[in-house]
């Protein structure tokens, strides 16, 4: 049900500017342009990416070349890799994954533009995290697993900026 309702979007989708990711970062680049000069507001950026199914445009693609020929391949299931999921799949689902993470990373850079413009270091906090991470073939599952969680699973990143502190540079283990 979901696959058939992605693939109905798909062409609506057919600049990068019509997809969801872009959109959101740029509502919140319009929030933080009207508000930057304000106290006390709250911006909360959720985009849901990079997740799958791994659909970025082209040019993100053509950052991980590599040759597959094999079915479309950019959604994994919740489960065990099979028999029939061939090391150029895994390969290929990895590509793609990498290729919307650096999309991902494309707008999480703008973010920093603007903060870097309004000089909101000073006075303004960033608190950049996900919810999970995503198995790609590793320990021979796709997606979030059954128990045991795998570190790939469950160490997501966090990063904070707290002006109060101006602590940078430091990486904690808590």
């Amino acid at each position: 049900g979901l696959r058939r309702q992605d693939w109905v979007n798909r062409p609506y989708m057919d600049e990068e500017c019509k997809q969801p990711q872009p959109q959101t970062f740029q509502n919140g680049i319009e929030f933080i342009q009207k508000n930057h000069a304000e106290d006390n507001w709250f911006l909360h950026i959720e985009t849901f990416d990079p997740h799958e199914p791994y659909f970025t445009q082209q040019h993100y693609k053509d950052l991980y070349p590599h040759d597959y020929d094999g079915p479309h391949f950019d959604w994994p299931d919740y489960r065990r890799v099979e028999d029939g999921d061939t090391s150029e799949m895994i390969e290929h689902v990895r590509y793609e994954a990498a290729a919307l993470t650096t999309m991902c990373d494309h707008y999480m850079g703008k973010i920093i533009d603007i903060m870097d413009e309004y000089n909101l270091w000073e006075d303004t906090m960033l608190i950049v995290n996900t919810d999970h991470g995503f198995l790609l073939g590793e320990h021979d599952w796709w997606a979030k697993c059954v128990n045991p969680f795998y570190d790939e699973v469950i160490h997501t990143p966090l990063f904070i900026w707290d002006p109060r502190t101006k602590v940078k540079g430091e990486r904690r283990n808590s």
